[in-house]
């Protein structure tokens, strides 16, 4: 038989009982459509996840923070983390230059307009570019500013809407903070979190940067530093300049810190890593969802396709007394069951790229910027096993329909 036959042959079972034919199709269907949807949230999923993070978390950065030293060093002279760190490993000639920022912070009460409990934030311009921070208004801090030492600040969206009653100018713009005056020279645009609330001072919206001279003069004259920060530099796989880095880093520091060991290095390959694993896991649950609906549907299939035999008995030693083997018999019906699920699976996928859209729309309504993504591994795979769904559970049936008696087929009425 020819495919052209074979197309005719699906139409004509599906035109025979369109209901069955429906529901045959239904369970293909939801589950090609479910991988595709699945597929593109988790990866809008995992984009928004990084959006939204309130930490420095690129993976070519490295992260230095104090640590409780090892119990025989817990007797010796020690340093904390401080703005010398920062200078050495800024000079250090193996890192060749390399980005380094700290970041030291504190708690304080905004007195005026309204008093209000804030983070303020001692940094330098290479923040934005850390913390993926974008503007609504005004201006970033300079290294102008640390030079001088200017009482200058950027502050989060929510102290804009709540002290400064969102003023559509920042000319004249002052907080109170700690006791001191600073002039507002930036806002912050909006940073969403992932279910949680965006006004807390642990989140963007709701701290305060200033520039980090500034800030060492006014309440960090010891010059600590709660967090370092060291980019990466060149080229090459990302794991072994990790390793380099890490290395010339604790090196350095351990020298500075009188051989204590009282700082933990960290590279953000980790927490990606964590990141992924878990989204990995999330994604093997819910793609296990779509196999059980293609599982139901492949047992549709079988069930459509037994009936089919049934009706068409007498077809078959049709077909068989003109000199149809066994093996051409099989492969119409494999065939058959392919296309059936083939059509599912084309419906499948349409729709769930039609939900992939429509779903994106509503998440950007709801939490904030929400990228439509269409994985074409997914369209690939809901296809591929759409037509093994068919092929597998479609063997059975077709088996059976190759090993019918020609004779018995005749006679069946």
């Amino acid at each position: 038989m020819r495919i052209s036959d074979h197309v005719r042959s699906v139409r004509h079972t599906f035109a025979s009982n369109k209901a069955r034919a429906a529901l045959t199709l239904l369970g293909i269907m939801i589950g090609a459509g479910s991988i595709v949807l699945l597929a593109g949230l988790l990866r809008g999923g995992e984009e928004a996840l990084l959006s939204t993070s309130q930490r420095a978390n690129e993976a070519d950065l490295l992260s230095i923070h104090n640590d409780e030293p090892p119990a025989d060093e817990l007797q010796k002279t020690r340093r904390e983390l401080e703005r010398g760190d920062v200078d050495t490993l800024e000079a250090t000639r193996l890192l060749g230059g390399v980005p380094v920022a700290g970041e030291a912070s504190r708690d304080v009460d905004v007195e005026r307009p309204v008093r209000k409990h804030v983070r303020m934030i001692g940094g330098t311009p290479a923040f934005q570019g850390l913390y993926r921070l974008t503007l609504e208004k005004g201006r970033f801090l300079t290294d102008e500013d640390l030079l001088k030492r200017r009482r200058v600040c950027v502050v989060g969206h929510a102290i804009w809407e709540e002290l400064l009653a969102s003023r559509p100018s920042l000319d004249g713009a002052t907080l109170e903070l700690g006791g001191e005056l600073w002039q507002v020279v930036g806002v912050l645009a909006v940073k969403h979190t992932l279910g949680g609330s965006d006004g807390g001072f642990w989140t963007w919206n709701g701290r305060v940067l200033v520039p980090q001279t500034t800030f060492d003069a006014t309440w960090q004259p010891d010059h600590k530093r709660t967090r370092i920060y060291v980019r990466l530099a060149g080229s090459g796989p990302l794991a072994a300049r990790m390793k380099a880095v890490e290395s010339v880093v604790d090196g350095t520091l351990l020298r500075r810190h009188l051989g204590v060991h009282n700082f933990k290095i960290e590279g953000d390959d980790g927490q990606a890593n964590q990141e992924k694993l878990i989204f990995t896991i999330i994604k093997m649950l819910l793609l296990g969802t779509g196999l059980l609906s293609l599982f139901v549907g492949g047992i549709n299939i079988m069930n459509i396709m037994l009936v089919t035999v049934t009706e068409r008995t007498r077809e078959i030693g049709v077909r068989r007394a003109i000199g149809a083997t066994p093996g051409a018999i099989l492969t119409q019906f494999l065939l058959e069951a392919a296309f059936i699920a083939l059509t599912g699976g084309i419906i499948g996928v349409v729709g769930g790229v039609a939900l992939s859209w429509l779903t994106a729309v509503l998440l950007t309504h709801l939490v904030g910027a929400w990228n439509l993504h269409i994985e074409a591994w997914s369209i690939a795979l809901g296809l591929g096993l759409s037509i093994g769904t068919g092929i597998v559970f479609g063997l059975f049936p077709a088996w059976r329909a190759a090993r019918l008696d020609p004779v018995e087929a005749l006679r069946y009425e």
